[in-house]
């Protein structure tokens, strides 16, 4: 994504709709609701929890629904996202 070249990219400046795309936004909404980055409206930092277990729940119902679908570097993503959001609720509960 951080290589995507402006000129490709449409009127109004929206990125592409991409599965990249799809699980990072789901990935950086759970690290919102973790705490651990802020808001980029209001710059302050909120946990909420169950909201961060709802995008983790997300993520799994979209590995499970996209399971033979996924090309190797879409899968390594989804892959790397869950695992690091797993550990991150994992130590929050502890």
């Amino acid at each position: 994504m951080a290589d995507e070249n402006p000129a490709e990219m449409p009127a109004g400046g929206v990125p592409p709709a991409t599965f990249e795309f799809l699980v990072q936004t789901l990935f950086t909404q759970a690290l919102m609701a973790l705490g651990k980055v802020p808001n980029p409206i209001t710059k302050q930092t909120h946990k909420n929890l169950p909201t961060a277990r709802h995008f983790v729940d997300t993520l799994d119902m979209l590995e499970a629904k996209t399971r033979g679908n996924l090309d190797a570097a879409e899968q390594r993503l989804l892959e790397q996202v869950q695992h690091q959001l797993r550990t991150l609720v994992l130590a929050e509960r502890a």
